[in-house]
């Protein structure tokens, strides 16, 4: 679905990662072969995951990423109308944790606060919802995008433990007039299994083996064979529609910030775009696929390391669901702190 989101614009990115750093050897030592590990980091970009601390959650994350925001720029608690958090993993069935943050935060409680759950196609999706809901508050939106997926991992799940990591990020969305953001969302429902956790809420309880949860169908399943179709056939499709729709074309785009689903799914992307890959940063070797938050880190690794991100710009996120948002959106003006790790 193409459309366009006026007077709305993506303010202030913050992002936290963790200290903790596990590199691909030591995560992969005693599963795999020396030679299959250095194809898989080659391939995957991947040399570290960002792996959180057994304490900390999504939310910790988002929560610092948010109060950094607070404590540095001039966006106060009580400029909040909304809060949402992306995530699939929560602190808690219920209640929602954006109702936990909400408070955590010490939030006004005039602002709306609900999650939205999602993974990789997470922080566009939850930018069109806030551009969108914004229009009709007087305030600010504030968006938190976070994932401890490296917990829904099983021990010897070589395709997982090779891509994915933590993080949590926080983003404001503001009223800007004359701003437009355009975007392109679809949904394939019909391919929802192919990154599926399928045991653990209600449809299927937890499968226990021995007296023990630690069974391989309580955790996290991907094939990655399929993803990287989906990837290669839907995703190039979905960014040029967008940028006819927009009516820019691709030497106007400064940066096409793509999901970091791993360095080799994006290098396909900008083949089939005919894009050099100099304009697809690629920036999470250290950290890892880390869900919905994978963009805004991405931004923030950017800024930290001091490259230019102030342009016209492509977001796209695609991935569990299978989901697919991508955006045109100027950053102009965006105010961009650099990543922060606890």
């Amino acid at each position: 679905m193409l459309f366009t989101v006026e007077n709305a614009a993506l303010e202030i990115v913050s992002a936290y990662v963790s200290k903790n750093r596990v590199t691909i050897e030591e995560r992969l030592k005693n599963l795999v072969a020396d030679k299959k590990i250095s194809r898989l980091k080659k391939g995957t970009g991947f040399e570290a995951f960002s792996i959180a601390d057994e304490n900390i959650c999504a939310s910790d994350y988002c929560a610092a990423a948010a109060e950094k925001i607070f404590a540095t720029t001039e966006i106060k608690q009580s400029d909040i109308r909304a809060i949402i958090f992306v995530t699939q993993t929560p602190d808690f069935f219920l209640p929602s944790t954006s109702h936990v943050l909400h408070n955590r935060l010490n939030l006004p409680r005039d602002a709306v606060a609900f999650d939205i759950n999602l993974g990789c196609s997470g922080f566009v999706y939850g930018l069109y919802v806030a551009a969108s809901l914004v229009q009709n508050l007087d305030g600010k939106i504030l968006l938190l995008c976070g994932d401890t997926v490296t917990r829904n991992i099983f021990a010897d799940d070589i395709s997982c433990l090779s891509v994915f990591g933590d993080a949590g990020t926080a983003a404001i969305i503001s009223k800007r007039h004359g701003e437009k953001i355009f975007f392109n969302v679809q949904t394939y429902g019909e391919l929802k299994d192919v990154i599926l956790m399928q045991r653990g809420a209600y449809r299927n309880k937890l499968f226990v083996e021995n007296n023990s949860l630690n069974v391989r169908e309580n955790f996290v399943t991907m094939d990655g064979a399929a993803v990287m179709d989906f990837s290669t056939k839907f995703v190039p499709k979905n960014l040029a529609d967008l940028m006819n729709f927009a009516q820019v074309d691709e030497s106007r785009i400064a940066n096409f910030f793509l999901h970091q689903a791993n360095r080799l799914m994006l290098q396909n992307i900008a083949s089939q775009l005919q894009i050099p890959f100099e304009k697809v940063p690629f920036k999470s070797a250290r950290i890892g696929n880390t869900s919905s938050a994978s963009i805004p880190v991405t931004l923030c690794e950017m800024k930290r390391i001091e490259e230019p991100i102030n342009f016209l710009s492509v977001l796209s996120g695609f991935g569990v669901g299978m989901s697919l948002a991508s955006a045109v959106v100027d950053l102009t003006n965006l105010i961009c702190l650099p990543t922060e790790e606890m």
